[in-house]
């Protein structure tokens, strides 16, 4: 059997591993070098014998499917006008109703979030402001929310340093991170009905891959692992 059919047994009996250790387990039992471990890893990742979860973060197999979001027109229409007024702009959409897929009573009233650089959110408010009148946020506290809130809301919020990047377009929201932002952020928390979190957390374990590696590392760059870890226990997910 080659080398590229055959994984040692170290690494096909954990359920994830980071390159050091994929590094370690084939170099000790093909004698390879640094250069021809690289190709190697490639090579599984290209064929798709090898899946990267997240940062530093391999499986051999997806035992449950990657989450896709299922976005609104508006949140396609957003998109496309960002993309077209600030080309290169790091920015990232999310919306209530991706909820909808985990939780038992609807969300009915979308809200479109939409995380820009921290230097460009004015920018992007002030394009989208002149698209979509009176329907646009920028940075609102709970109260201004709910006392300007609308069908369709769209609301600009922060997005930090190192968020993590979509799968299929890099301003698709990740579900690890979708789930922070509702246990940590000052209004999106306040929004998420707290009966409901509970469920959507479960939903999205039972449902699709999660690499908590990448929802731990997001947390603390919001400033908020303790404040994320705290909610999870809460929830009793402690595998962190």
């Amino acid at each position: 059997m080659s080398r590229m059919n055959s994984l040692p047994g170290s690494l096909t009996e954990r359920k994830a591993f980071t390159l050091q250790e994929f590094s370690a387990a084939m170099s000790d039992q093909y004698k390879m070098t640094s250069p021809q471990i690289a190709y190697d890893l490639q090579k599984r990742l290209d064929t798709g014998a090898l899946v990267r979860l997240g940062w530093n973060q391999y499986t051999v197999e997806l035992s449950k499917p990657r989450y896709a979001p299922h976005y609104s027109d508006l949140a396609d229409e957003i998109a496309g006008i960002i993309e077209g007024a600030y080309v290169g702009l790091d920015f990232q959409i999310s919306e209530l109703i991706l909820l909808n897929e985990f939780m038992n009573h609807l969300i009915a009233h979308n809200t479109v979030f939409v995380f820009a650089e921290n230097d460009f959110q004015n920018y992007v408010f002030d394009t989208l402001k002149q698209a979509y009148p009176g329907r646009v946020m920028l940075r609102p506290g709970v109260k201004q929310y709910y006392q300007y809130l609308q069908e369709d809301m769209i609301v600009i919020l922060r997005l930090p340093t190192e968020s993590p990047k979509g799968f299929d377009k890099l301003w698709h929201i990740r579900l690890e991170k979708l789930i922070v932002e509702f246990l940590t952020d000052k209004l999106i928390r306040r929004i998420v009905p707290e009966g409901e979190k509970e469920t959507i957390i479960q939903g999205a374990f039972d449902t699709y891959l999660m690499d908590t590696n990448t929802m731990v590392r997001y947390a603390k760059r919001k400033g908020a692992e303790s404040k994320f870890r705290q909610a999870m226990a809460a929830y009793e997910v402690t595998d962190l």
